[in-house]
């Protein structure tokens, strides 16, 4: 196992590590989710030294290393048992200023736009900015790529001056309109 200091505290992240347990329906959607959309992640990571917990270490779902971010799946969220079993994990979380997205079973069916408003919440909340940055900038590529080049092309083929202009004045438009949308809670 390896020490990961992610965080600007004494808390131990350990990763590598080899598990028995098997993902879970819901945790394997979250893993194809992550890899669909080339999200980096760490499965089954040991964080350790944690404040006010009874427990020597607490094993989180995930882990996304480039955006210094958590992901727990509360599959068991239905049950009583499991439900009382989250809110302390999530409290010690909290307690410790752990960044972590916490997702229940009832959000796997709008997981892509769940997932986005609440990693985006966390690296706000834990003032991760150049984390949020990063993830803006990912969003606004995926989101406004196709629209660049397409401008690009125009601008390229289109053979009168003016009409050149103006499609470069709307591409413009556009990039500022979707700069805002996309980067607006950065600074």
């Amino acid at each position: 196992m390896r020490r990961l200091n992610i965080l600007e505290s004494d808390i131990d992240i350990f990763y590598d590590k080899m598990t028995s347990k098997s993902p879970t329906e819901g945790e394997e959607i979250i893993s194809i989710y992550l890899t669909d959309n080339d999200i980096k992640f760490k499965r089954e990571v040991e964080i350790g030294g944690l404040d006010g917990d009874y427990a020597h270490y607490r094993t989180a779902d995930f882990y996304l290393p480039q955006y210094k971010t958590f992901i727990e799946f509360f599959g068991r969220w239905n049950t009583e048992r499991g439900r009382e079993e989250y809110k302390q994990k999530q409290k010690i979380y909290e307690k410790n200023k752990i960044p972590c997205v916490y997702l229940y079973p009832d959000n796997l069916g709008v997981l892509d736009f769940i997932f986005k408003r609440r990693l985006g919440g966390e690296l706000i909340k834990h003032n991760l900015k150049w984390q949020l940055f990063k993830y803006n900038f990912k969003i606004f590529r995926e989101e406004e790529g196709s629209m660049i080049i397409v401008f690009g092309v125009l601008i390229y083929y289109i053979p009168s001056l003016s009409a050149k202009v103006i499609v470069f004045l709307l591409l413009v438009y556009n990039l500022f309109k979707s700069v805002r949308k996309h980067f607006k809670k950065v600074v």
